[in-house]
Parts: C-alpha cells; structure tokens; sequence
C-alpha cells in the first residue's frame, strides 16, 4: 500500500503554461516516456496516467504504420507546431516546412496523426493528443518531476522525514520502487531509500499565497465508505498509518491508512503560480515591464528629466487610484528602501514640455510603498497606490537614476 500511495501522491512541478498539465514524466521499462500526470492507481497496482504529450515504444510485433500523410505548417495545430520548433523536426516540401503524421495501430491501442521516430524491430512515435494509458507498477522504471525554475515563487515542497529522525525539505524530483529524491534548494539533489522514509509532509512554498493557488492537482481521497474528500495532502504518516487532507474551506481531514480506498487526482482549475522577473544592476521593471532611465539634468532645486516617451502608462480605476508595482534587484545586506516617487511638474513652452521635480519634492515625497518584499533571487518588488494622473517619477538618489511612468 506504502508504493501505491507513494506514486499517486507526488509533489508536482510547473510546466510554464497555465492550461498544461504536464507535472509528471513516466518512465518505463520499454523505453516510453509519458508527459503528464497519474490521475489514480488502483489496488492491483496499475497506474491510470493521464498524458499530455507521449514518445511510445513498441516491440515490431502486430503493429501496422498506416496514413502517412505531409502537413504543412500551417495545417499543424499549436502542439505539434511548438514540437517541431523544439525538436527541429520541420521537413521540407514544395518550398514548405510541414511534418508527416500517420496512424498507428497495434493489439493494445489505435493512436491517429502521431509522428514515426523509429522504425524496425522496435516502433517509437510521438503522440501530442491528449491520452489515458492504464500500466501495471511493473511496467514503470521511474516517475520524474522537472525543478522548478528560479523564477517560479510558488508551488509545492516535500519534507521526508527518515526513521533517524532527520528531515529534509525540497521538491520532489524523482522515484521508483526503492528510491525517492528531492531537489535541493542549493541546487543539488538528495536521495533515500523508501523503507528509510516515515512521514510526508506537503507544503506551500510561497507563505503568501494560498496553498489551493500553489497546487496544479486537487487529491480526491475515496475510503471504504464510499465518502470523498477534495482537497490536499498535506502529510503521509506511515508510523502511525494516516493521511491529513486540507479542505478548501480550510478544515483539514485525519484518514486512516486502512480506510483508503482509492487517492486520484484532477486539475485544479484555480492554480496560479507567481513568477519573478530577473534583473541586473541599475535595471529596473514597472508593472512587470523593463524601463530605461531618462537622463537628469540640475537646474537649481530642481531636476529636469531630459527627453522621454513614457514606455509604461496605468489607468485610474473607478475609485480613481491605480495600484503600481516596482520591481528592483538589491544586492544582499543592501537597503531594500531604494526608490522615491514623486509627481513631476510639467512645464509647456512653445518649443517643447518638460518635467522637473525638485529636492524639497523628495523630502516631502508623500507616496510610500504599500508593501515591500524580496524575493529568492534578491529582486525587491514594492507596491504603491497612486491617486491622481500625470507623470510620475521612480527616483534612485545614490544611483541619480530616473525612471518615468504615467498615469492616465
């Protein structure tokens, strides 16, 4: 029961696009690899997964290649058209970029408009539609989950727990019928033996964020009852034999081990993974798009901002305020309080507009940072909520940069 639950149960990783569901890669023994993730796994141990994308091997005998078929280009869907650019698997035709698709058929399965990658005593194909594949446990080499990108700020992490009583945090990377491993945050990996594993424990990683917006799978817990709980497994206890599932509506749920029936999974429709926008020195975003600095020229008290075209303009709401984010890498023990902002003065003459802001305008600078906080990758993002239009100025008083925004 201990490797069933293991595999139905994994931490999953992102994928990139908010609709895919690619958190798993299955290995098998034949030499397949299935994209996506295993939705349930019953008591005979066969594994029900759910694919997004497949590379399938298999042996020569009873399978027929059939339609084969050149599409062009502009015939291919999104997937096989993303697939032939990452492969580059594009054949020329007539002048034309385009794939040959067929079918295949064998004892087990009938596949439509797949892509031949090997032909001869074994048949490989790539299949990019959406497929369910039931494997016996025996079948499978290892489960895989791809790390997080450094850029990613949320999602799920693992704490293994060991019958030595150490622990260890990190995300789930891999596993098979003896083994399991966690990537590390220092960029390594870890690996245990499943006996030496007593407990479970699921986390999110972003404290701020909602652990139900942090999970790309949902767990639907069935027990002998036929009852069913929704939600996420938040701790696997095989000392004490229990499973803890948290509710949406925040209660969480103690299962028995023996009571379990079935554990599947469903996509969860209110994932939203958060993501950080790297940065170099002096570079600097605005609602998440880079802007230059405007050369600063003194005159007096007062800073004129040399020509400019803002690139990032914020629309006033109904309450006539506007929520505008700044984004800033700080190097580590640096003061994170960088930037004033200020409203610049316009000045119109007959041969141009000009803006200016002056010191007494910085001393008195009456927008503050609603909240400030700074990520992994020592990129400070700092929020503020702006309630009047004009052109508006980001200012770095150590660095004398200037970085302009406009609100309408």
């Amino acid at each position: 029961m201990k490797k069933i639950l293991l595999a139905i149960a994994v931490t999953l990783a992102f994928t990139g696009a908010a609709q895919a569901i690619t958190v798993q890669r299955l290995y098998l023994k034949n030499g397949s690899v299935l994209s996506g993730y295993i939705q349930k796994q019953d008591a005979a141990g066969n594994l029900t997964f759910a694919s997004d994308s497949a590379e399938v091997c298999l042996a020569q005998d009873g399978v027929t290649i059939a339609n084969e078929k050149y599409y062009a280009s502009s015939e291919l869907d999104k997937a096989w058209a993303e697939w032939a650019n990452r492969n580059d698997a594009y054949e020329a035709k007539n002048g034309k970029q385009g794939l040959t698709l067929a079918d295949v058929t064998s004892p087990s399965k009938n596949v439509l408009k797949v892509r031949i990658l090997e032909r001869g005593v074994v048949v490989k194909y790539q299949e990019m539609t959406p497929n369910l594949y039931v494997i016996p446990w025996d079948d499978v080499e290892c489960i895989k989950g791809e790390r997080r990108p450094k850029t990613q700020l949320s999602g799920i992490n693992r704490i293994y727990t060991l019958k030595s009583g150490e622990e260890f945090v990190g995300q789930y990377a891999e596993e098979n019928d003896s083994m399991l491993v966690l990537y590390l945050d220092n960029g390594g990996r870890q690996s245990f033996k499943l006996d030496d594993v007593v407990k479970y424990t699921f986390r999110a990683v972003n404290p701020n964020q909602d652990i139900f917006l942090q999970s790309e799978l949902l767990d639907v817990v069935r027990d002998k009852k036929g009852s069913e709980i929704r939600g996420i497994i938040t701790e696997q206890n095989y000392a004490d034999d229990f499973f803890t599932v948290q509710q949406e509506t925040g209660s969480t749920q103690k299962i028995p081990l023996g009571d379990i029936v079935e554990i599947r999974k469903e996509v969860n429709l209110k994932f939203q993974p958060i993501f950080d926008i790297l940065l170099s020195k002096n570079e600097v975003a605005i609602d998440g798009t880079r802007v230059r600095s405007v050369h600063i020229t003194e005159q007096g008290d007062n800073l004129v901002l040399g020509q400019f075209t803002p690139s990032v303009s914020a629309k006033c709401g109904a309450d006539k305020t506007v929520k505008v984010t700044l984004q800033y890498r700080t190097e580590p023990g640096a003061a994170i309080d960088v930037f004033q902002l200020v409203k610049a003065i316009e000045k119109k003459s007959k041969k141009e507009t000009s803006y200016s802001f002056s010191y007494r305008d910085l001393v008195n600078a009456f927008y503050r940072p609603t909240s400030v906080e700074t990520s992994v990758n020592n990129i400070t993002k700092a929020e503020y909520v702006i309630g009047e239009k004009g052109i508006f100025v980001f200012y770095d008083a150590k660095t004398r940069l200037a970085y302009p925004l406009e609100v309408k």
